[in-house]
């Protein structure tokens, strides 16, 4: 339309449209150039405190927190790095109060510091040591003091969800106890209690009541200083029927295969097992009843060097088959006399068995032989109220266990050092068989309010039949080396 108007009148609409744009153009440059200059501004006016943070000694405290707190009120903070340098930007000129502070260390603050855009000098903060103040009330009451393991300071009770936590293997949770109980007196160990006796085998995690670590070398009951001494507690019968079962299972899908051994071998673990218990007699007399049944297909390997029918010396490299068996069953009995006096019997039958023992390494799999061992426990344990302030406490335990091996002694052994070991396992038919007693009577007395006796006697009677039939076929070692060559003389 514009090419229709003459021509003095285009020239005015362009003339219009050129001053517009200039001065928008102009506007925009001016809105921008403020805008820098605000923000040049500002940051030429905002100030930084930074600094150091060290204890007395002049060490550099890491993770200290320095704050920065102005006249309005506003905080800002920064942490100490691991050289115990602080900076805190960003801040309006002015006065500021700067407090320190620091785990284990007093708090540190000075009022009045003055920060500038201008300011480079360091605010080095010192810190002191601080002495924490604790309580201790003391009751004039002593009546709760107990001489009980439970009671001590270093006593570690363990039940419910603890227990829970604990291996379900007999011999790893074994193994669990001793570590957590920690070193003791001599070469054997802690003790380990159950229900009062020593000697037994460690129940089934499902009928242990609880379990106690004390290390109070003070108790006259220990054989040795009571360090890592391990109390097990089994559960008493209910006035309700109750029960459980497991079962547990594991194979060979998540192991590596053994470095000596040609390929990855077959495995497998099975535990199972079940606790029942229930009254017999409402408020009168309960059971409880545990069993348990592990199975496991282990291997050993054999790596060795032997002769072939020329002999020639050839490696031989097998993997065999160590089948491992074990029981446990155990029913226990409470029955309460009257309101002061409460029996308890309990009975465990245990047995483990090993096949292919003696082998693996240099041993070839002709001198394996077979192990197994049982035991047979019988407790009983009657508690007596003597009167409100007299316990007594008598208990007895028999145990019989038995050991037996069986191999091949008629064949000689020929150990070649470094080499293989063949032949005849030597042990033969072996066993022992062990029968232990022991009785117990403690009785616990508080008198005079404040003041906890107690005393008793335990008495102790072993029997050992011991037949070894090792070696009747006879070790031949050949150590190897050089040594002349033979003639004809």
């Amino acid at each position: 339309m514009l090419g229709q108007l003459p021509t003095y009148i285009k020239k005015a609409i362009i003339m219009n449209l050129s001053k517009r744009i200039i001065v928008r153009s102009f506007a925009l440059a001016l809105v921008m150039a403020f805008f820098v200059t605000t923000s040049f501004a500002q940051q030429q006016t905002a100030g930084t405190l930074r600094g150091t943070v060290t204890d007395e000694f002049g060490g550099a405290l890491v993770g200290a927190t320095v704050t920065a707190v102005n006249q309005t009120g506003v905080e800002k903070s920064a942490v100490t790095n691991d050289d115990g340098n602080f900076v805190i930007s960003g801040l309006t000129p002015g006065a500021y109060t700067v407090r320190a502070v620091a785990n284990g260390f007093a708090v540190f603050e000075v009022q009045d510091v003055d920060v500038s855009a201008s300011r480079r000098d360091p605010l080095d903060i010192k810190l002191s040591v601080t002495i924490e103040e604790q309580k201790v009330t003391v009751s004039g009451d002593q009546r709760n003091i107990s001489t009980d393991s439970e009671s001590n300071a270093d006593a570690i009770v363990l039940r419910g969800k603890d227990l829970d936590a604990l291996p379900d293997d007999p011999d790893d949770l074994a193994a669990a106890l001793s570590a957590l109980a920690g070193p003791s007196v001599g070469p054997n160990g802690g003790q380990i209690f159950i229900d009062g006796f020593t000697g037994g085998r460690i129940p089934p995690k499902e009928a242990i009541r609880e379990v106690r670590v004390s290390q109070n070398p003070l108790n006259a009951e220990n054989d040795r200083p009571g360090f890592g001494r391990i109390d097990i507690l089994t559960r008493p019968g209910y006035d309700k029927w109750r029960g459980s079962a497991n079962f547990n299972f594991n194979d060979e899908s998540m192991n590596a295969r053994n470095p000596f051994a040609p390929t990855r071998d077959s495995f497998q673990s099975r535990l199972y097992g079940f606790t029942l218990s229930g009254p017999v007699s409402a408020k009168k007399s309960s059971f409880f009843l545990d069993f348990q049944r592990r199975e496991v297909d282990d291997n050993d390997v054999v790596n060795a060097l032997v002769l072939d029918s020329s002999l020639n010396s050839v490696r031989f490299n097998q993997t065999i088959l160590q089948p491992r068996r074990s029981l446990t069953f155990s029913p226990r009995f409470d029955y309460a006399i009257n309101q002061n006096h409460t029996i308890v019997a309990r009975y465990t039958y245990s047995r483990f068995s090993l096949a292919n023992s003696g082998i693996g390494g240099f041993s070839l799999p002709e001198r394996a032989f077979d192990t197994s061992n049982s035991q047979h426990t019988f407790q009983i344990t009657e508690t007596a109220v003597l009167n409100p302030k007299v316990i007594n406490e008598t208990r007895f335990q028999f145990i019989r266990s038995s050991n037996d091996q069986d191999g091949d002694n008629a064949v000689p052994t020929v150990n070649v050092l470094d080499a293989f070991t063949s032949g005849g396992s030597q042990v033969g038919l072996s066993f022992s068989r062990e029968n232990r007693w022991e009785l117990q009577n403690y009785s616990t007395a508080t008198l005079f309010q404040n003041h906890v006796f107690r005393f008793g006697v335990r008495l102790r009677g072993v029997k050992l039949t011991d037949v070894s039939r090792n070696n009747f076929g006879g070790t031949f070692t050949f150590a190897g080396g050089l040594a002349p060559q033979l003639d004809a003389s």
